[in-house]
């Protein structure tokens, strides 16, 4: 079903949205602040909304809700983005047009799915009264770091509603295509005292350079890109050396590092200061970004771990290892690093977070199949993909919602100059529009 667009232009919103400078960055102590929120409100009240808010532990999920009865369709997106990490080319938070793409941190992650959907929304409102049924559009501020302040809070408000979806369309997806299934996320965190002791020996500055197609932690195709990490803990680990300290260009848990840079001691006679703890960290990188576990379904992607923060607590080392795997709970991969890290003989304490489901819809549920309808009719490429990353899809997919994650073409995203195609834009909102009419008829 179709009807005409009322006009809203998304690029239009999307560059309301870029400058709200929404960052969420736990290590740093940053989350999407009252102007970001209000911001975001006014482009939902600028596409005919009147949202209301839920908040949790200062974080704000923004919804409307239309219409009444079955079936429930929810669209959701978020609108907190990553630090901008270093090398722009331009100001990160100022929205750049160039060659027939909007450059600007969220504009593919994900603040161009938030501009889509509000730019479809008062479209989606007529297919509403045309056809009933029941609209809830959601747009929250954590799913950066996990969305249990954001999804897990909307699912449990709509289900003591009774308005709890029948069907999700995630706007946090990519490329125009059709994703029915991402793995979970979860984070490791080892830590130990620092260590120092006195040695002999050459001292020699080590740097590392990520090579990646991808700044997004969950799109590390090991074996393919070189984490700089990574690289330097076989190095270590191979030649026997020593850290004395260590730096890099550490962004967030989910963002893998441009740079790391380390001071080493390698063999020779003159006195040297090295750490232990640093070294055996270090060290025990490289089998924990190797864990085996097994999976609870097949993946494309199997298990992706790379370790992506190094941070000094006091006089504790820590790094943060950001691991992609398709497991429901935590509880097989806390085993399987408890095991590692056994046998290693390496005294590193651990802890294993996260992990709250995963995206896994059937190609032949109904909102698949629908999906690729109105795909075939927009002329795109109908395709039915998995993508590495998590998404708030995680919150309903496994409590039975049918489920699918899609967005505009873009790219860098997590890295630098992150954009969106601007002709993208327009596609994503149509596919919005055109899905509701869908999902709610009765063929």
């Amino acid at each position: 079903m179709m009807l005409g667009w009322l006009g809203i232009d998304p690029l239009e919103l999307l560059k309301r949205l870029i400058p709200l400078r929404c960052v969420n960055d736990p290590s740093g102590g940053i989350k999407p602040g009252s102007t970001c929120v209000e911001g975001v409100l006014d482009v939902m009240k600028r596409s005919g909304m009147d949202p209301k808010s839920i908040e949790s532990n200062g974080f704000y999920t923004l919804f409307d809700i239309y219409g009444s009865g079955r079936p429930v369709v929810l669209y959701l997106a978020h609108y907190d983005v990553v630090p901008p990490g270093p090398s722009w080319s331009f100001d990160p938070f100022t929205p750049v047009e160039r060659e027939g793409r909007l450059y600007g941190r969220g504009s593919a992650d994900d603040l161009g799915n938030v501009a889509s959907i509000a730019s479809a929304y008062r479209d989606m409102t007529r297919i509403v009264d045309k056809l009933g049924g029941t609209l809830v559009v959601a747009f929250t501020g954590d799913e950066e770091i996990g969305g249990y302040n954001g999804a897990r809070v909307l699912r449990d408000y709509l289900r003591n509603k009774a308005l709890f979806p029948d069907f999700l369309v995630n706007g946090d997806g990519s490329g125009l295509v059709v994703i029915n299934r991402r793995r979970s996320a979860f984070k490791i965190v080892i830590e130990a005292d620092a260590a120092r002791i006195k040695t002999k020996g050459s001292r020699k500055r080590v740097e590392k350079t990520l090579k990646s197609a991808s700044y997004h932690a969950a799109y590390f195709i090991s074996g393919s890109d070189v984490h700089p990490l990574i690289d330097l803990a076989r190095e270590v680990s191979e030649q026997d050396l020593l850290l004395s300290s260590l730096g890099g260009d550490f962004v967030k848990s989910n963002v893998l590092p441009q740079r790391v840079w380390a001071e080493v001691i390698g063999e020779g006679a003159d006195e040297q200061q090295a750490d232990l703890s640093l070294t055996e960290l270090v060290k025990a990188l490289l089998p924990l970004t190797r864990i085996s576990v097994e999976l609870d379904f097949p993946s494309l992607y199997g298990v992706t771990a790379t370790p992506n923060m190094y941070y000094m607590d006091g006089s504790k080392h820590v790094f943060e290892v950001d691991v992609r795997a398709p497991l429901k709970d935590s509880s097989k991969l806390e085993r399987a690093v408890k095991n590692l890290l056994e046998d290693l003989s390496v005294r590193i304490r651990y802890r294993v977070s996260g992990g709250r489901g995963y995206l896994n819809t059937p190609r032949t549920s109904r909102i698949v199949t629908k999906s690729l309808r109105v795909l075939e009719r927009m002329g795109l490429p109908a395709k039915v993909v998995e993508k590495a990353g998590a998404s708030d899809s995680r919150y309903f997919s496994p409590e039975g919602v049918e489920s699918i994650d899609f967005g505009p073409v873009g790219g860098n995203v997590h890295g630098y100059d992150e954009y969106v195609e601007i002709w993208s834009l327009e596609r994503a909102k149509r596919f919005y529009i055109d899905i509701l009419g869908e999902l709610l008829s009765k063929e």
